[in-house]
């Protein structure tokens, strides 16, 4: 690592207010059981419903528009900043808070401009893709969704204040209570594993192995803990030196979902290991450190399909994952994660 970033601390519930909304939409792709995330949307008006289906396409969670919030940055912080707004004026301050670039306040004028279009162009298409990030995602269901909240930007921001206000009264206003505790738990021990511990394998703690490379191209770095991001991290550059990563912030053997007697992390787990395709993977990463491409050669099989099952591994917190500025990720096994899983295993059965 070539620096050592300054590191800044912040906490907040607003960071896992749209954190849980990104999970309750792709709630197989975070290990959460689809039906009782189905179960949490449908306590909502259909139409609002359907407002943050649309708003989950290419929203994610806006961590600059978090992170500059005003104190205590909790739900309802939220819902009195977008309400202090002109309707029009929310979609812009939620989706780019600040803008510290050319390129991104350039992407601005171009969605501001789509006000009042009938009609999403090729040529336009093309442009919003361009501007978009991750440009991965920019699939046409994400530019069209895009497209659509900005061509009436106000009547968008009417809806999605009305929604977010239904989620947090249904929901979440009630979820916030369960997991502050854990939130300031979770910000404390990381605080005094900084003191012993250099950035990177801090990091690599707190997300239960994932290695940052890209943490040294950045001065400054921001960390929040997030209870319903575990074990996943969900990071941004929030300038050209500064960044921010929100860590896992559930205890181990607490459940996400309320009052369940199984927790995801467990079932996850067992889940992992009873496909064998995923045990092999194991094995393999046993001898050492493999791409998805690498990993695909040996056992024969599409890389999209390694890929998927490097997913469910790292959800199980058996596999470590760099992530570096170009190279392909790597992964490798992860024997902390394996041996926790047993220990989870035993606890359950035991009642600890």
């Amino acid at each position: 690592m070539d620096q050592q970033p300054q590191l800044i601390w912040d906490k907040g519930s607003a960071y896992d207010l749209f954190v849980s909304l990104s999970i309750l939409h792709e709630p197989e792709e975070f290990g959460l059981r689809p039906s009782w995330a189905a179960g949490v949307r449908s306590r909502l008006p259909i139409h609002l419903r359907d407002v943050l289906v649309q708003t989950q396409k290419f929203l994610n969670v806006p961590l600059r528009f978090i992170y500059e919030l005003p104190e205590p940055k909790d739900a309802a912080v939220v819902i009195e900043v977008l309400e202090s707004l002109p309707p029009e004026d929310r979609l812009p301050a939620i989706y780019f808070g600040s803008i510290n670039s050319e390129t991104r306040r350039a992407y601005r004028d171009l969605l501001l401009s789509l006000d009042g279009k009938q009609r999403l162009t090729a040529a336009t298409e093309a442009q919003i893709k361009e501007g978009y990030r991750p440009q991965n995602r920019a699939t046409r269901q994400v530019i069209r969704a895009l497209f659509d909240a900005w061509v009436d930007r106000k009547q968008f921001g009417i809806d999605l204040l009305d929604a977010l206000k239904a989620y947090v009264e249904n929901f979440y206003q009630e979820e916030e209570i369960r997991i502050i505790p854990a939130q300031e738990t979770a910000l404390t021990k990381a605080q005094e594993m900084s003191e012993t511990t250099d950035v990177l394998t801090l990091l690599e703690k707190l997300s239960a192995g994932v290695r940052m490379d890209w943490i040294s191209e950045v001065s400054t770095l921001v960390l929040a803990p997030s209870f319903w991001g575990a074990p996943f991290m969900f990071f941004s550059r929030l300038n050209e030196q500064k960044a921010i990563v929100l860590f896992g912030a559930r205890p181990d053997g607490m459940a996400l979902v309320p009052g369940d007697l199984v927790p995801e992390d467990l079932l996850n787990a067992l889940k992992a290991l009873a496909d064998p395709t995923r045990l092999r993977i194991l094995r393999y990463l046993l001898e050492g450190p493999s791409t998805p491409s690498e990993l695909s050669k040996i056992l024969r099989l599409r890389p999209p399909t390694v890929t998927y099952h490097l997913h469910n591994l790292r959800l199980a917190g058996m596999v470590q994952v760099t992530v570096s500025p170009e190279a392909e990720r790597q992964y490798a096994l992860r024997m902390d994660g394996v041996n926790a899983t047993v220990e989870h295993f035993r606890a359950f059965l035991s009642g600890d």
